[in-house]
């Protein structure tokens, strides 16, 4: 049972000083930014919308990564584009592929829309390609984590879970040594 308890403990350590060191990456790298978190090249956006659902659905945190050449995009694949309009960004399937080369340019349409998208997204519009992955209400969090009291508290948290977990740890620690001495002394006394 203590071995059992011993190892918990250490994976509990990890996994909270894990939680806490990508916190802090993603606090400070939508921080510097000014954007959506990136990490490794990955970028993290929110899906604010329910356009692409199933696929994903609206508050989650789809992982993107950077587009070098848009050629090699197909029928299928699910992009993230700049729109010419307002210059916002949005995250639709390719449904059409029309030209070649530099001068390629893709349909785009949300699997949950009825209807295409108004205009073709040209190659130089197309800045992200999606992974196929996602975390539900995630988005959500990475919202509240842009406000201050969010980016305390995303700070707060996991380093008071890991001081818990120290203070436990260290509290065993002497009961043991305690215990270990008590053992010896009582073995001298016999």
């Amino acid at each position: 049972m203590k071995k059992w308890m011993k190892m918990s403990g250490s994976i509990l350590y990890v996994v909270v000083f894990t939680v806490m060191i990508a916190c802090i990456i993603v606090v400070l790298s939508s921080r510097t930014t000014g954007g959506d978190p990136q990490i490794f090249g990955y970028q993290f956006k929110q899906v604010l919308s329910g356009s692409m659902e199933p696929e994903f659905s609206t508050g989650s945190l789809i992982v993107v990564k950077e587009v070098t050449s848009p050629e090699s995009l197909k029928k299928g694949d699910i992009i993230t584009f700049q729109t010419k309009q307002d210059q916002s960004y949005v995250t639709h399937r390719i449904v059409g592929v029309k030209g070649k080369g530099s001068n390629k340019a893709f349909e785009t349409k949300g699997d949950q829309n009825m209807y295409q998208d108004g205009t073709l997204v040209k190659a130089d519009q197309v800045t992200a390609q999606y992974t196929g992955m996602n975390i539900p209400y995630a988005g959500k969090l990475l919202s509240y984590a842009g406000t201050s009291a969010g980016t305390a508290l995303l700070l707060i948290i996991p380093g008071v879970m890991l001081l818990v977990y120290s203070t436990l740890h260290f509290v065993g620690a002497a009961k043991h040594r305690r215990h270990t001495a008590d053992l010896q002394m009582s073995e001298e006394q016999a």
